[in-house]
């Protein structure tokens, strides 16, 4: 059987294509690879991020706990300091204007009340300054949390940015994937399309070949492996049982003519020789030349002669004999026969099927219900 070259092409585009859509799956791949690798990367970042603001929460937490408490008592000793040094003044003055009155006692009590709220004043002082310095101190203990926060929101974002890339690359080359497979699967149906067209048509032939041989006569064990040819004298050829092939070894020989004639017949294994020829009986009729037949199929009603304008013509290439050699056809519905009328008898019998095409062999088979020129 020879080969499709439309299907070959059919196939080379799906391989092509099928390779085409294996290179993009694994791209595809590759990209989700790198797509969940960055994804798992960006969610450590997130999870890093997260614990540095709890940790930065916990501090600021405890910053501003530490200046809730502390603020007011640094107020308040801001008023006591500063109501302690007007004291301290007036008590110093009051003490100096004892000491130009010449009164020691009195000017002894205002400097010794004058001492005692500078003493008061200087404690306001000192705690307040302990006070401001844990206030500080909680600041800067908030300060190292904030800055690793900040760093790892920044390391976040750009594990992030990445996530985005890979995510964007990995959605471009799905859709590469996603186009390669809706090629394949057109080169698929394509080849699968023209496969079954290729398998129906080869059945056919398969068919119309089991056919030719079934009318010939060829045995039914035969006729599933059979190589069937015609020559350029419009002989049909049938090869079968041969070894290893129809026409292998011993295979077994029918030739039937244009007319649809056997006109060989030789079995798997038996011997060549003239005894395989077989003789045509409407060749052997003894001058019996026929220029109409009523009913050449049963079948069918016969529809018109000649279609040269009249029931015969006159073959002027004829050279065997003597006399006039005649060529009449009848037509029938889908087929029509032919055949040249000579005082020998009638000659070239054969039919054509109008419904098959030119050089197929069983455009010229006879139809089953052929009373001439059928199989013999």
């Amino acid at each position: 059987m020879a080969r499709d070259t439309e299907l070959d092409r059919l196939k080379a585009a799906q391989d092509l294509a099928f390779q085409r859509k294996q290179r993009a799956y694994e791209t595809m791949q590759a990209a989700w690879q790198h797509r969940s690798s960055a994804r798992d990367e960006m969610n450590r970042a997130f999870e890093a991020k997260q614990r540095a603001h709890e940790v930065q929460e916990a501090s600021w937490q405890n910053y501003q706990q530490v200046k809730r408490a502390n603020g007011p008592r640094i107020d308040q000793l801001n008023r006591q300091q500063e109501a302690a040094y007007q004291n301290m003044r007036r008590a110093f003055d009051n003490a100096s204007m004892a000491y130009d009155r010449r009164d020691g006692a009195a000017a002894r009590s205002h400097a010794d009340d004058g001492h005692a709220f500078k003493a008061e004043a200087q404690r306001c002082v000192e705690e307040r300054r302990r006070l401001v310095a844990e206030i500080r101190a909680a600041r800067d203990c908030h300060a190292g949390p904030k800055v690793d926060f900040q760093r790892a929101k920044a390391d976040f974002t750009a594990a992030k940015q990445r996530f985005d890339q890979a995510k964007a690359e990995h959605e471009r080359v799905k859709d590469e994937f996603q186009r390669a497979k809706r090629e394949f699967d057109a080169a698929r149906q394509a080849f699968k399309a023209r496969l079954e067209k290729v398998r129906a048509e080869r059945n056919r032939r398969r068919e119309d070949k089991r056919a030719i041989a079934e009318r010939a006569g060829v045995p039914s064990q035969y006729l599933d492996d059979l190589w069937v040819s015609r020559d350029s004298n419009g002989n049909t050829n049938i090869y079968f049982g041969g070894v290893g092939k129809p026409n292998g070894p011993g295979h077994g020989h029918y030739v039937i003519d244009r007319n649809g004639r056997v006109t060989y017949r030789r079995n798997p294994n038996e011997s060549h020789g003239s005894q395989n020829f077989t003789s045509s009986k409407r060749e052997q009729r003894d001058g019996a030349a026929s220029l109409y037949v009523r009913r050449a199929r049963t079948g069918r009603s016969l529809r018109g002669v000649n279609e040269h304008g009249g029931v015969f013509y006159d073959r002027r290439d004829y050279t065997e004999g003597e006399g006039t050699k005649l060529h009449v056809t009848e037509y029938y519905d889908g087929s029509h026969v032919s055949w040249d009328a000579t005082p020998s008898g009638d000659v070239d019998i054969h039919w054509t099927d109008h419904s098959v095409n030119p050089g197929d062999p069983v455009r010229h088979v006879p139809p089953p219900d052929a009373r001439f020129g059928g199989k013999e």
